[in-house]
């Protein structure tokens, strides 16, 4: 294919600029997620400060009532919004690909296409092709999200209660490095994994070509021992590469778990008067509230970055083939 002279990670990048209008606009309807995220945050806590500390009663709070509820409606919009536009630039890039490629194997010609099995080639056209869909359509915007985000969210926090930004701005790093280390394992069977598949579909297909001859020598039940040794074999890669998957999860979860843990001890202990250090002693019941509910929005989108984090790995294991 055309860029062949680049790194996979190269021709990605290449990839993702043709869809470039389609990611910004997936990474700025994210943003408008995350700030009307914050403003429902905000409503609920001051509700709910309204309720319990002044005593207001709930008949005379329905504007506000009626503002959250179009908060709501306004995120769920701007959701759809964001992942319909992540769909469409994966559908894109993968239909430009699927042409070029097609075309380029039609250019080469069946005599310079001998050397290659076209069982490995029908997997570069569907399969591997199709693997690169998550890594435009969710995986590139959810990396610019997880800065912006983490940003914005900690800026508020930081106007709310600078000791409880600086747990959650003490625990952001962690995150993205074990993501990282777990993530170049992923990445190494992701390819393994992609050669083991075209190895299988090759080793299918020249048994299904040749079942007349192999019945002729009595040969079928070894050829279906062999067939089912390959499919055990890519199956025991498969489950290895799960394996690192749900392990950067859980290494995720974990962090982010004890850092709001820490958040949410720091201002119970601050609103009962047991902490007097900082700003504990200026916590009220909205501010303390706040920022407990936007602890965990602060690690959500690292939350979400994680669980697409394979869909990097897929992408580089195929991009990985199609260059070559």
């Amino acid at each position: 294919m055309e860029e062949s002279d680049l790194t996979p990670r190269g021709w990605l990048r290449h990839q993702a600029t043709r869809v470039r209008v389609l990611l910004a606009q997936v990474v700025a309807l994210g943003v408008v997620v995350g700030c009307l995220t914050i403003v429902q945050m905000g409503l609920l806590a001051w509700i709910v400060s309204r309720l319990t500390i002044e005593g207001i009663p709930a008949d005379e709070l329905i504007w506000p009532f009626m503002g959250l509820a179009l908060v709501v409606v306004l995120r769920a919009l701007a959701q759809w919004g964001q992942e319909s536009a992540g769909n469409e630039a994966g559908v894109r890039v993968r239909s430009r690909l699927r042409a070029e490629l097609l075309d380029h194997l039609a250019a080469l010609g069946p005599q310079r296409l001998s050397d290659q099995h076209s069982a490995g080639l029908g997997g570069q056209v569907v399969e591997q092709v199709e693997a690169l869909d998550g890594y435009f359509s969710r995986f590139l915007p959810q990396l610019r999200l997880a800065v912006v985000l983490p940003l914005i969210i900690l800026c508020v926090v930081l106007w709310l209660d600078w000791l409880a930004a600086l747990f959650l701005l003490l625990a952001a790093p962690l995150i993205p490095l074990f993501m990282a280390l777990v993530g170049m394992g992923a990445e190494r069977l992701n390819r393994e994994q992609f050669l083991a598949v075209t190895r299988l579909a090759g080793h299918f297909l020249d048994r299904v070509r040749g079942v007349t001859t192999l019945q002729l020598f009595n040969r079928t039940e070894r050829s279906v021992d062999e067939v089912f040794t390959a499919a055990d074999d890519y199956r025991q890669r498969s489950m290895r590469t799960l394996r690192i998957a749900f392990l950067s999860s859980a290494v995720l979860e974990f962090f982010a778990s004890v850092a709001i843990a820490v958040v949410a001890i720091y201002i119970g202990f601050g609103l009962l008067g047991y902490i007097s250090f900082g700003p504990a002693d200026e916590l009220t019941l909205f501010s303390g509230l706040f920022v407990l509910l936007l602890a965990p929005e602060f690690f959500q989108p690292l939350r979400t970055l994680s669980q697409h984090y394979h869909d990097r790995a897929a992408a580089l294991g195929a991009a990985d083939a199609l260059v070559k």
